[in-house]
């Protein structure tokens, strides 16, 4: 029997070591055999990368991308950006750095206004390095349009104010730039029908706005409006419409969400059959149409008619009756803004306004002869969103729409014209009826301009010193028609309160000479009108 050495303690753990170390190199092994395997992993991620993004090409490695080489690459971007600045913040751009001077500069002769009656159209050469999109001609009667036709050739925008265009001037600028979108022709008179002939073949024409026009017919408009089928805004003022009566126009679909009609004394028939096919106007304007008899039917030509219309504006139109007037403002629910002023609006029709109120920001009540004091309280208890107020009248309001019993809802008015208001009345005590409408007035802290005044109404500020400074916001002060001139203490009020304030307008015989030297030298910034 043989006799066999067993393993001391001290070889065994030296065998384990070994074998430790073997185990570990054979992960490190595994490791490297993983890495390995990672990188040709990646390798041919990148050249799979490579391969689709650009078809025969060998690169084999990817790389990151990088910033533009060029600053012509930026000052695009920055082009696009700038582009839909104003031109305060354009001049502002200028002055930051060479690219942005680039870009700025380049915006700003995309648009063009020339006042000059020069014959010269200096601004050519520039405009021809920049680009041009838009030109306005105001005032210049020796203009070359012939130049315009032949160099500016991509025109999105024409305005023509007071220039002697010809039917065949205009023509060859529009043959030039076909795609011109808008178009504004005021006071051109040596235009006749046949320029409206031409104005038809723009057939992505968008606004066009007609001024002073004495050539106009049926077959004109009506032909426009058939060619030019994206017209959305229609403007005819001082146009003579009292022979047109678009019965030619027929079943046309219009997209006219814009159609005001001022001075131009349309008939009824006119104004029935533009309504008629124009569905989703969202403004409407019979400014100033004294003569224009039109009756419910013509404004009412469909039932459901005004459902889109958020501006409404009968300024002055004394034929259409209260009944129509009803009428109307009962299909108008959304209206933004009213203008009323100088028409039979009565207090029916002012129940209907403060039913149809919440968004209503504008409001003219202006020298309307059948409303009183409340009807009007009917809507200024109401009207939370009311921005503009006018309610100017021959003593038809009185001191009772300032009743302290009924706080008028609307805190954030910032203009106020109040002209004419009988202060005698009710009760026939003036001082506590200014008492009322300076605490009625100390609510509006939006109040920015402020117009008040009528032959019977003495200003008596001292009864409202602290109720009239709380207005820190106010801007403009003009006073109409005082029965007294102003006292010392008033004036001197006026130029101690409302740090804000930029224009105050007094007649003359309510301020004299002496006082006025005191405004201009302790308020030299101060305009007095």
């Amino acid at each position: 029997m043989t006799n066999q050495r067993k393993p001391t303690s001290a070889s065994t753990s030296r065998k384990g070591k070994d074998k430790d170390k073997d185990k570990d190199k054979d992960k490190d092994k595994d490791k490297d055999k993983d890495k390995d395997k990672d990188k040709d992993k990646g390798k041919n991620f990148s050249r799979d990368i490579n391969k689709s993004g650009n078809k025969g090409n060998e690169q084999t490695e990817w790389l990151p991308p990088q910033g533009p080489k060029s600053p012509l690459v930026i000052e695009e971007v920055l082009f696009e950006i700038v582009s839909r600045l104003d031109k305060h913040s354009l001049h502002s751009c200028v002055s930051v750095n060479r690219i942005f001077y680039r870009a700025a500069v380049r915006a700003l002769w995309m648009s063009v206004q020339w006042k000059s009656p020069l014959s010269n159209p200096s601004f050519l050469p520039e405009m021809l390095r920049y680009g041009h999109n838009a030109i306005e001609l105001q005032d210049n009667f020796d203009a070359d349009l012939d130049i315009i036709a032949e160099k500016c050739t991509r025109l999105r925008e024409l305005r023509l104010v007071w220039t002697q265009a010809t039917d065949s001037k205009l023509h060859k600028i529009l043959v030039a730039s076909p795609n011109i979108s808008t178009l504004c022709l005021y006071n051109c008179k040596p235009l006749t029908t046949l320029a409206f002939s031409h104005i038809q073949a723009l057939s992505g024409l968008k606004k066009l706005e007609i001024k002073n026009m004495l050539h106009v017919d049926e077959a004109s408009i009506a032909g426009i409006l058939r060619s030019c089928p994206m017209i959305e805004h229609l403007v005819l003022e001082d146009v003579r419409l009292e022979r047109v009566a678009m019965e030619s126009l027929g079943v046309t679909p219009l997209r006219i969400r814009t159609f005001a009609l001022t001075r131009s004394s349309p008939t009824g028939s006119f104004v029935r059959n533009i309504l008629r096919n124009a569905p989703m106007l969202r403004e409407f304007s019979l400014a100033r149409n004294l003569h224009s008899a039109l009756l419910t039917e013509d404004l009412l030509p469909g039932p459901d008619m005004y459902g889109h219309l958020v501006s409404l504006n009968l300024e002055s139109c004394k034929t259409i009756a209260s009944e129509a007037l009803l009428a109307v403002l009962k299909l108008c629910t959304g209206l933004e803004r009213i203008n009323l002023c100088g028409t039979f609006v009565d207090d029916a029709s002012l129940d209907v306004i403060a039913s149809n109120s919440q968004r209503l920001t504008s409001l003219n009540l202006g020298w309307c002869a059948q409303i009183s004091d409340v009807g009007l309280l009917q809507v200024l208890t109401v009207s939370r969103q009311l921005i503009f107020l006018d309610i100017s009248s021959h003593c038809v309001l009185t001191a009772g729409i300032f009743r302290p019993d009924l706080v008028w809802a609307c805190s954030r008015l910032q203009t106020l014209i109040m002209i004419g208001i009988d202060m005698m009345h009710p009760g026939g005590m003036v001082q506590p009826n200014h008492t009322m409408m300076y605490n009625q007035l100390s609510r509006l802290l939006c109040l920015q301009d402020l117009a008040i005044g009528a032959p019977s109404q003495d200003l008596q500020l001292e009864a409202g010193f602290d109720q009239m400074g709380k207005l820190v916001n106010l801007e403009s002060f003009r006073v109409h028609h005082l029965q007294s001139p102003l006292g010392e203490d008033e004036i001197r009020w006026l130029v101690e309160a409302w740090p804000k304030l930029k224009r105050l307008k007094v007649e003359a015989a309510s301020l004299s000479e002496p006082w006025r030297r005191y405004f201009r030298r302790r308020r030299p910034h101060l305009i007095l009108g």
